[in-house]
């Protein structure tokens, strides 16, 4: 509760001293900013129930301690587009208590807000009985709202005193303070907005008040003690964005749109809009069912639209699972009842989309696209596979990418294999187990058996790993030693220098001549380490390795599947000239 007059106005002459309270002009607008302090409480929901069925929108400085027990009640404030505000910890006089104490009650309380609001979020502080001194606000370090008039509902409780002292000395401008843990405000604050509404009186939240005066709250100030009055244009209320869509194969493409310039933020799961939601940069893509959800914002917290929401109930058809075998062309709709549409492009052309009926002839070197349809259904995404010359299925690796014929022929010669499910993941980054065991598979000694002994010699390599054999041989022949505290790291990403030097171990494994040649081209040459460089400057001598479109080695960049694919061919090339 708060206190008396007096002790009120005595505060307000020692804060306007202090600089507190900052003097406004004057220009008419019949704006209110109505404040509900102590809360969440018993009452809150009844209250929310007028608001919303009056399209009101308050402002709520919550105590932190309640803030659990009436979770769902301070999930809803903020939901439905109020603003919340920090009313601290326990509801104690910021000054009257240690610095270290108020900043605990501030920041407490805003952890919980974080919570309802998502972390980013700013906030307002209304202190407690109004009362803050210079050190305590600077602490605070928010904007600190106090109240220019107030029905004093903590003495008079009833619901008609309360209505009827708010119309008695509410001005345009006005911040009104009344506490929603009383229960006659519930209803005297609902019939006063009725009589004021009538009167042309437009409510808004705090934040909202200040950009509408063109007024801006800063941190370590406080505002409030006397109206808010602007002398700017009333930039009007924040206009909701509207939501369309356009059918596309693969879900709806979605536009969010809206005249305001404000930012703009969405769901598209049915969740509330708050901090964590993403912002609108450009046309998005959903698939059916979903619930798109949109406003636009100045700041989420108390400066934003209403919300806008399209619901979606016409499901996305799940795509065709396709699949070449002994030469015929299958494919498997995804969803039940819908038909799946086919082309074909590179070695054989097929037109336009063809609806599947029965298994298709193909011919290596052909690329697939398909796409699932029917009634009652979105059309699914567009599946891709490509049927290679040298026959392997990739739904990741096409005839337009650099790397498609190392690809295709590391995988062919079973050099490298797939991640599963006609994958290669040629951008994923190879690890030190991977690279020893796609050059084990291009030794002669692979497949023969020799390498099967009971102990590792490495400790970090376990028995009975797909790569424990190749790190194996690997060691034994000088390609790889490890590192200087023993261990091998076989999960650790290989740097574009460790792949040069067990390379460069592994052609000389192989008897060829490595001859030092020089990386001085590279415009990163003095980032390469010193255990690395002559491995580097052969490497790139026998055109093996080389820089980026830039000029650059990037020594200590990973390396991609893609990318040790056509190292790995080119090594394989050299030693057979």
């Amino acid at each position: 509760m708060k206190r008396v007059l007096s002790c009120v106005l005595a505060l307000l002459l020692a804060l306007g001293a202090m600089g507190f309270g900052e003097p406004v002009k004057a220009a008419g607008k019949k704006l209110v900013a109505i404040t509900y302090d102590d809360g969440p409480s018993d009452y809150t929901g009844e209250l929310l129930d007028g608001l919303k069925e009056r399209g009101v929108k308050a402002t709520f400085f919550l105590v932190g301690r309640r803030i659990p027990k009436y979770q769902e009640i301070a999930n809803r404030i903020y939901a439905e587009g109020h603003q919340v505000g920090n009313h601290s910890y326990s509801h104690e006089d910021l000054a009257k208590i240690s610095l270290p104490e108020v900043k605990r009650q501030i920041r407490d309380t805003n952890a919980l807000l974080d919570k309802v609001c998502g972390k980013g979020t700013d906030y307002m502080v209304r202190p407690p009985y109004g009362s803050i001194n210079p050190a305590a606000q600077e602490t605070v370090n928010l904007p600190c709202i106090f109240w220019s008039t107030a029905p004093k509902d903590w003495i008079y409780t009833d619901a008609a005193s309360i209505k009827k002292r708010i119309l008695e000395s509410v001005k345009p401008g006005d911040i009104i303070l009344v506490h929603d843990t009383v229960p006659g405000t519930v209803q005297g604050t609902l019939q006063a907005i009725d009589a004021m509404r009538s009167r042309g009186y437009e409510f808004v939240t705090v934040r909202e008040l200040f950009r509408r005066q063109g007024l801006k709250a800063e941190n370590g100030k406080g505002y409030g003690w006397e109206r808010l009055i602007g002398s700017s244009r009333d930039p009007g209320p924040v206009p909701s964005p509207k939501i369309s869509y356009k059918v596309e194969p693969g879900g709806l493409r979605v536009t969010l749109s809206g005249s305001s310039g404000a930012p703009m933020y969405y769901t598209v799961d049915g969740s509330p809009i708050n901090q964590n939601s993403r912002r609108y940069r450009g046309p998005f893509t959903v698939t059916g069912p979903c619930t798109i959800r949109a406003c636009c914002a100045y700041n989420l917290n108390g400066s934003r639209s209403d919300v806008v929401e399209k619901v979606i109930t016409t499901a996305t058809a799940l795509p065709p699972v396709l699949k070449v075998w002994g030469g015929m062309l299958e494919i498997e709709p995804g969803t039940p009842g819908s038909t799946a549409y086919y082309t074909l492009t590179g070695a054989q052309e097929s037109g336009p989309d063809i609806p599947y009926e029965e298994p298709v002839p193909i011919e290596p070197g052909t690329v697939i696209s398909a796409f699932a349809q029917g009634e009652g259904f979105f059309p699914s995404r567009v599946e891709r596979l490509v049927y290679s010359p040298l026959g392997n299925q990739f739904r990741d690796v096409f005839p337009t990418d650099w790397y498609f014929d190392q690809v295709d022929r590391a995988v062919a010669e079973g050099i490298m294999l797939g991640t599963g499910q006609n994958r290669f993941e040629p951008k994923m980054k190879v690890t030190r187990g991977q690279l020893v065991t796609f050059l084990f598979r291009s030794s002669p000694e692979s497949g023969m058996g020799l390498y099967t002994s009971e102990s590792s010699p490495f400790s970090d390599v376990p028995l009975g790993k797909y790569y424990t054999e190749a790190v194996e041989w690997a060691k034994e022949n000088d390609i790889v030693s490890g590192y200087q505290d023993g261990f091998f790291r076989p999960n650790k990403q290989v740097s574009r220098q460790e792949l040069a030097v067990i390379f460069s171990r592994y052609l000389r494994y192989q008897g060829a001549a490595v001859q030092p040649g020089s990386a001085k081209g590279y415009t990163d040459a003095s980032s390469i380490g010193g255990w690395a460089k002559e491995a580097v400057e052969a490497m790139t001598a026998l055109g093996l390795l080389q820089g980026d479109n830039e000029g650059a080695f990037r020594p200590r960049a990973g390396a991609t599947r893609a990318e040790a694919a056509a190292v790995l061919l080119r090594v394989e090339d050299y030693l057979s000239e």
